[in-house]
């Protein structure tokens, strides 16, 4: 009977998580997919990204137990690890948006004009012909972009791998929602040629125009640099008007071109 009561004490222990007070390692972003481990708030754990989930943020994370690596997800954000991840997320973005903010103040100052003058730029695109392109967003549909039909098109070449080219994306958003109504266009181009990238690094960035994976190599042809991103406005015949980080020029130029008349 010992032995017994013994026995059944060590099926329950066998059996029991392998980490208590932990939080599920699913095997997908849903509650109901199947729980694969239990991590622990001490546990090594690599956050690869962020992804949407139900109801809350889902992280695609990396468990380095032992000799042992489990891939899986977690939902929520609860576990340390992930708070940090989150942390050094935000701490990018807001260095990314304070160093463009300076560059904008730095070239201000070095360009001294004219009152009424405009801001000229030096990046060789300018008064080039941005060639038509088409591709499948993260959708699956097919854009294009002359089938954009914009008086104005904001192009923003950006890379899932990097925070600071993601943020140029957020900061068209403004001027989008002032003058979409009127004209304007915008596309996304990940630098990264898997379309899947897009939805995972946009998991919790809601952006109403496309987004393209680059599988025909613009940004090679545009000589855009993956670790930089660029921003180019282009006008109703896709000439480039402005291009570079996204900020006063490349407001200036879309402000500029949505304030002329349409037939110019």
């Amino acid at each position: 009977m010992i032995f017994m009561h013994a026995l059944f004490l060590l099926v329950l222990l066998q059996a029991a998580p392998a980490v208590q007070g932990g939080e599920p390692l699913r095997s997908g972003c849903s509650s109901g997919d199947e729980q694969v481990a239990s991590v622990g708030v001490a546990e090594r754990l690599d956050v690869q990204s962020a992804l949407a989930g139900e109801g809350q943020t889902c992280y695609h994370v990396r468990v380095l137990r032992g000799g042992e690596t489990l891939n899986g997800y977690i939902l929520g954000d609860s576990l340390p690890a992930i708070k940090a991840f989150i942390e050094r997320r935000e701490q990018i973005s807001e260095e990314t948006s304070e160093a463009e903010a300076r560059r904008a103040r730095e070239a201000k100052a070095a360009a001294p004009k004219k009152p009424g003058e405009t801001i000229k730029s030096a990046d060789p695109l300018v008064s080039t012909k941005f060639a038509d392109f088409s591709a499948r967003d993260a959708k699956g549909k097919l854009v294009s972009l002359s089938g954009l039909n914009g008086r104005v098109t904001v192009v923003t070449f950006w890379s899932p791998s990097n925070p600071r080219t993601m943020g140029q994306l957020e900061h068209v958003m403004p001027l989008y929602n002032e003058f979409h109504k009127n004209g304007l266009a915008a596309i996304g181009v990940s630098m990264d040629p898997k379309t899947d990238r897009i939805t995972e690094a946009l998991d919790d960035i809601t952006l109403p125009w496309p987004q393209v994976a680059d599988q025909a190599g613009l940004a090679a042809r545009y000589q855009i640099d993956p670790k930089a991103g660029k921003t180019i406005v282009l006008d109703s015949a896709h000439r480039v008007v402005a291009a570079g980080p996204m900020g006063p020029e490349i407001v200036k130029a879309v402000q500029e071109l949505m304030s002329a008349p349409e037939n110019q």
